[in-house]
């Protein structure tokens, strides 16, 4: 029973980690829409930010996604023995990946902070202290 909790705890970090990238792009432009109209952007505040929008996308597309690996967890499944090390070894790789991804997400609020005004600032931060983190 313990193997098959481990086997479905990985799965499931595997599903998140897959998701989570594949909806990067799509979350990221719904952030941008919504920072333009939370914010009441200028049309020069909105050019500057959409270049640092596509700076952030070109480092989050840089990431080694293949570096997770999937086949590892697919394979303790079809032949039925847990490998405790390379299930850690992928789960960190995943969690890693996700770091480096928030840390660029992160770095575009900050580039983004520095193009607004001291108005925009604070609702900016008003809204990073609501109950949905940003990045």
């Amino acid at each position: 029973m313990k193997h098959q909790f481990k086997v479905a705890v990985a799965a499931l970090a595997m599903c998140f980690a897959s998701n989570t990238f594949a909806t990067e792009t799509a979350t990221d432009l719904q952030s941008e829409t919504t920072l333009a109209q939370e914010l009441n952007l200028s049309s020069a505040q909105t050019e500057q930010i959409k270049g640092l929008r596509e700076q952030t996308m070109n480092s989050l597309s840089s990431l080694k996604l293949d570096a997770i690996g999937q086949d590892v967890i697919v394979n303790m499944i079809k032949s039925g023995k847990w490998d405790e090390a390379a299930a850690k070894k992928q789960l960190q790789t995943i969690s890693d990946i996700q770091a480096q991804a928030r840390y660029y997400r992160a770095f575009y609020l900050f580039e983004v902070s520095k193009v607004l005004t001291a108005e925009q600032k604070a609702k900016l931060h008003q809204m990073m202290s609501g109950d949905e983190a940003m990045y």
